[in-house]
């Protein structure tokens, strides 16, 4: 008998438990909802956004206003010589 009371105790505590990760989950997703409710359409706010994003130029990438640098380009081609590349690896 003291057998079954103490698996019992521990069927409840796991119910218990995974019934306070539920009501958390929906706490959460309540919250969520509510978030999306206050937001305008988002296909506004994606049109809003890329135009922001457009008008600003992209600070990774260099703006070239005049003769590009050749020498850049022989990091960018393969081999020289037609027979390809004669790498091997031991």
């Amino acid at each position: 008998m003291e057998l079954e009371d103490s698996g019992d105790v521990r069927g409840k505590h796991r119910i218990l438990a995974e019934l306070g990760r539920v009501e958390q989950e929906v706490r959460f997703l309540e919250k969520e909802l509510e978030e999306l409710g206050q937001t305008d359409i988002v296909s506004t706010v994606c049109e809003e956004l890329l135009c922001v994003i457009e008008k600003a130029p992209d600070p990774l990438l260099p703006l070239t206003n005049g003769p590009l640098n050749v020498g850049w380009d022989r990091w960018f081609e393969g081999p020289n010589g037609g027979d390809g590349c004669r790498c091997f690896i031991l």
